[in-house]
């Protein structure tokens, strides 16, 4: 059985999901076995607890140990996303694999960096994009390319949660324009568009619009409900 090392910089709640799920992988892909080697946080003491936890023989306050350390295959990255770059371009110029959360940058300028870092280095990448693997997704791009449902013209999606709609919740990176606020626009806006990426093979360019939004209470209202329009172009 192939075994690879893994290293998860991020103790919160994405950091949790990765550990849980690397420890299934082999019972759903025989043949590879993931082992956690080491966890990392800025705060020591996260850090340890996850390791106790999450089953990690080791763990570290310094990310940079654990990017360079030997048993280290794949990195996942998990922590707020201004810090991404840094991490990314590290792991890749040690030669690691990434599996880096979304949203992958606050700008498409630090994203282009770690793809093209990337891309020159070999490595394999991956963005935590989950929900393109549910199976319902599968079988919509089967009724799509078979013609079941005929041409598609157009589409119209609505993603619908109450997270972070408590105006009670303490504010965080999530919110903050200075790096954290592109979660708000990954949920609306990026999802969409990636899934009509997933399951139309396009032909022609397709028009997308998307509401303005305000992120966060303490941020000033738009300058008017206007909606603006983003064209995916063809394959």
């Amino acid at each position: 059985m192939r075994q690879i090392g893994i290293g998860v910089i991020g103790t919160g709640f994405m950091g949790k999901a990765h550990a849980f799920a690397y420890r299934a992988v082999s019972g759903i892909f025989p043949g590879t076995r993931p082992e956690l080697q080491i966890v990392a946080d800025v705060n020591g003491a996260a850090a340890e607890r996850a390791a106790t936890q999450l089953g990690f023989p080791r763990y570290t306050d310094n990310w940079q140990d654990l990017v360079a350390d030997p048993a280290i295959g794949i990195v996942s990255i998990t922590t707020p996303n201004i810090f991404h770059r840094e991490m990314a371009l590290a792991a890749i110029a040690a030669g690691k694999h990434i599996h880096c959360e979304k949203p992958l940058a606050p700008s498409t300028a630090e994203a282009r960096d770690m793809m093209e870092a990337a891309e020159a280095a070999g490595v394999v990448t991956q963005v935590g994009y989950n929900y393109i693997k549910n199976p319902l997704l599968g079988l919509a791009r089967e009724m799509i390319t078979s013609g079941e449902l005929g041409e598609i013209t157009g589409f119209r999606g609505i993603h619908a949660e109450d997270y972070m709609a408590n105006p009670d919740e303490p504010y965080s990176w999530r919110v903050d324009p200075t790096g954290g606020q592109a979660p708000l626009l990954i949920s609306a806006v990026t999802l969409s568009a990636w899934h009509v990426f997933s399951l139309v093979p396009l032909t022609r360019s397709l028009p997308i619009s998307k509401p303005l939004l305000r992120a966060d209470p303490l941020l000033p209202e738009p300058a008017s409900d206007a909606r603006s329009r983003s064209t995916i172009l063809p394959a």
